[in-house]
């Protein structure tokens, strides 16, 4: 029998879209237990936090198709390439979005069998997607959507639907990706989007965030520092409106969290500033502290069983 999206070639391959055809993906799927997705409800959007470029337009490919030693392949149903080039990768189950929470119009519940899942392959922090891989994630998103009998309402992010803390697809508006998907501007002007992104940053200070990964540590102690991007302390100026979150999978053991400066000229460390420790992360619950606008890293000091995720957001309203 064949697996539930085999239709993505020719679907995307009509909404005009460069595919490339991944050797077996017609019959590829997670060897998990769980429902294939025979009635998805909507298009998840990632990022790989893989720096790509026009030359390595798609380094993740082969990751995609074998997995990761803590979770086996495939990670997504296609990759969608810093040139725009989408690689199909499965027709059946893929393991990319995890348990998801409700979003939009789209129902809580097992995101692997809810959604087709994109990889966007860009590194997501300090990179944020080409204009080309952008449009073609408007089109491809479109037309599967288009398929599918659903609105661009469905089109969500993993940051809207993760339970776990998730930042991808990062440095991309999933409003204003919804409007051009559901408006079918495939080109939209990425120089203008950040323009009006900055503007934001600058005058309203609201939701503008970044996050990073920690990877897991179970054997031993160890320090992640992350920087803050200079542009977050120029726009929130004083303290408190700038804000560090950490969430994980299952409890986590956290030494500390602590902020500090950068080194100084004169060859001494930069001022150190103490937000949390030592302390148990309980699984799923997110803790946030209010920084210094003057900090430029943000440090955890940690041991754990799991990937964590940590964010930096502006002007945060925890719920």
């Amino acid at each position: 029998m064949a697996l539930p999206l085999v239709w993505l070639a020719d679907v995307l391959r009509g909404a005009g879209l460069h595919v490339v055809e991944t050797p077996g993906w017609r019959e590829r799927t997670s060897p998990y237990a769980g429902a294939l997705p025979w009635e998805p409800v909507g298009v998840l959007e990632h990022h790989t936090a893989t720096t790509a470029s026009y030359e390595r337009p798609a380094p993740t490919v082969d990751l995609c198709v074998r997995g990761r030693p803590d979770l086996a392949g495939p990670l997504c149903h296609g990759v969608i390439g810093y040139d725009g080039v989408v690689h199909l990768i499965s027709a059946g189950r893929a393991n990319h979005a995890g348990q998801a929470k409700a979003s939009g119009p789209c129902p809580a519940g097992d995101g692997n069998t809810l959604y087709v899942g994109f990889e966007w392959d860009y590194q997501g922090v300090n990179q944020g997607p080409s204009p080309e891989q952008y449009a073609a994630a408007v089109r491809a998103t479109r037309a599967v959507l288009d398929h599918l009998g659903l609105s661009a309402e469905h089109a969500r992010g993993h940051k809207e639907t993760s339970v776990t803390g998730k930042i991808d697809p990062g440095r991309v508006d999933m409003t204003l990706f919804r409007a051009a998907v559901a408006s079918g501007e495939q080109e939209l002007d990425m120089a203008t989007t950040n323009e009006l992104f900055d503007l934001v940053r600058r005058y309203s200070g609201g939701d503008s965030a970044f996050g990073y990964t920690i990877p897991r540590s179970p054997d031993r102690v160890r320090t992640f520092a992350a920087a803050i991007p200079p542009k977050f302390g120029r726009v929130t100026g004083t303290d408190g409106e700038l804000f560090v979150s950490l969430v994980a999978g299952e409890n986590v053991e956290v030494r500390e969290v602590y902020a500090c400066e950068d080194w100084q000229a004169d060859g001494k460390p930069g001022r150190k500033y103490g937000l949390q420790g030592p302390y148990t992360l309980v699984a799923n619950d997110r803790q946030s502290w209010p920084i210094p606008a003057a900090a430029t890293q943000v440090c955890v000091v940690y041991r754990s069983d799991c990937d964590l995720s940590l964010s930096v957001e502006i002007d945060a309203k925890w719920k």
